[in-house]
Order: structure tokens, then C-alpha cells, then sequence
């Protein structure tokens, strides 16, 4: 069970506000809580399908391997959001792997019951189809600023990204949680050094301050004036 604060809260949530009260009672009854340390994998690509997860506090990371073991795919699930919204209505596992950045507290719902819900209720599938559209404009959004030719400006491009995705809601200056050199390097698609060359001059120019694996922004403009678009 659910406390009556957690009802509340997932009841004004986007992703359960155009259920009826009927049906999210009857969903709140399988709703179940759960803390997941930081570091901690809380389920794996392949999986079964079997839940949606909204992060009440904390913060997530999502990533993909391809058959060599590569790494092939990586981001964030911010404080406040609901996921997975892929394969929706599809009888399919769960298609990456979801590891704690923080400390997290999340609401798990069975994804089945949700699903049925959803189906018979026209206002919630219109949300669903909008949540998957912004999902789909944020990720080529990324993909056209992957394909800068200059590494430099992809390295730019990806600290850009984070702030907005990462940042901007909750006018935040710092990333709310760690973040390696090797993983700004896969979102940017470049190398390790590559992005410690272009760390450096971004710190020597006062743009950003890292240290200890904390990003904090000091030039916030600079980096909106360098995304290409928003959505």
C-alpha cells in the first residue's frame, strides 16, 4: 500500500491526472513503494516488461548494450518522471537497463493494469501519444547535435542537452548527480580525451566548474545559445 501522500501526489501527476478516480483507486491498490540506493541496477534490459516506474526523488540512468557488449546507448531519467513509455501496449521486456544515480524513492505500478486503463480512455492516450512525441523530438534533437563533425562542439553540444534536460525545470546550476568524463564522452560520441581537453578550456574560460565528478553550470547562456533547437 501506498500512502495517503503518495496518493496524492501521483494522483495530480501527468502520467495518472486524466484516469478516472474509479480506475486510479483501483490502480493505487497494486501501486507499491520502494527506496534503491545509489548504484543500484533496479531492473535489467530483457526483463520482463511487467512495471512503470515514477521517480518521487532521485535520479536515474538508462543504457543499452549492443551483442559485442558495447556500449551503445545512455541517458537520464530526471526527478519527477515516468518510465518506460517505449513499447506501450506491446507484450515486449524491457529494452535497456535502469541504474540509481542517486538515492531514489519510486512508485512501481504494474504495467499491465496501467496499460488496460490507458486503452479505454481517450484523454490518457492522447498524453501517452504526446509523451512519446516530445520523448522522439528530444532524441533527435540529440542525434542532429551527435552529427557535428567537430567533437569539440559535440562535447559542447552534450553539457548543453544535460542542463536542459537535467537542469533547466528545477533551475538547477549543478548536475544533481555525479557524472564521469567516460560518460560525457559516450554522449558526445568522442573520446575520454577529447573531452578532458574541452573540460579544461570550458573551466579555464569560466564557463563550468567540475570537480569530483560535479558539473555546475557558470555560463548558463552560453550553453542555451549553443542548442541548435528546443522542444
Amino acid at each position: 500500500m501506498i500512502s495517503r501522500e503518495q496518493y496524492s501526489y501521483l494522483r495530480k501527476h501527468p502520467t495518472f491526472e486524466n484516469l478516472t478516480r474509479d480506475s486510479f483507486d483501483q490502480l493505487a491498490k497494486h501501486i507499491r513503494f520502494r527506496k534503491v540506493p545509489k548504484g543500484q541496477i533496479f531492473f535489467y534490459a530483457q526483463d520482463p516488461r511487467d512495471y512503470l516506474f515514477v521517480l518521487q526523488k532521485g535520479y536515474a540512468r538508462i543504457e543499452q548494450y549492443d551483442e559485442t557488449d558495447s556500449f551503445t546507448y545512455l541517458d537520464y531519467i530526471r526527478q519527477g518522471g515516468a518510465f518506460p513509455f517505449g513499447d506501450m501496449f506491446q507484450d515486449k521486456p524491457y529494452h535497456y537497463t535502469a541504474i540509481a544515480m542517486t538515492d531514489l524513492e519510486c512508485l512501481i505500478i504494474p504495467m499491465a493494469l496501467f496499460e488496460s486503463m490507458s486503452k479505454t480512455n481517450p484523454c490518457q492516450l492522447v498524453y501517452i501519444c504526446q509523451k512519446l512525441s516530445k520523448i522522439l523530438a528530444f532524441q533527435e534533437l540529440r542525434l542532429r547535435n551527435s552529427m557535428r563533425s567537430k567533437a569539440s562542439e559535440r562535447v559542447v553540444q552534450a553539457l548543453a542537452l544535460l542542463y536542459w534536460d537535467m537542469c533547466q525545470r528545477e533551475q538547477l546550476v549543478s548536475l544533481p548527480f555525479d557524472i564521469h568524463i567516460q560518460e560525457i564522452a559516450r554522449l558526445a560520441a568522442t573520446t575520454r580525451e577529447t573531452v578532458s581537453h574541452v573540460l579544461k578550456q570550458l573551466k579555464q574560460d569560466k564557463k563550468i566548474i567540475y570537480r569530483r565528478k560535479i558539473l555546475t553550470y557558470l555560463d548558463i547562456e552560453y550553453f542555451l545559445a549553443n542548442l541548435t533547437e528546443t522542444y
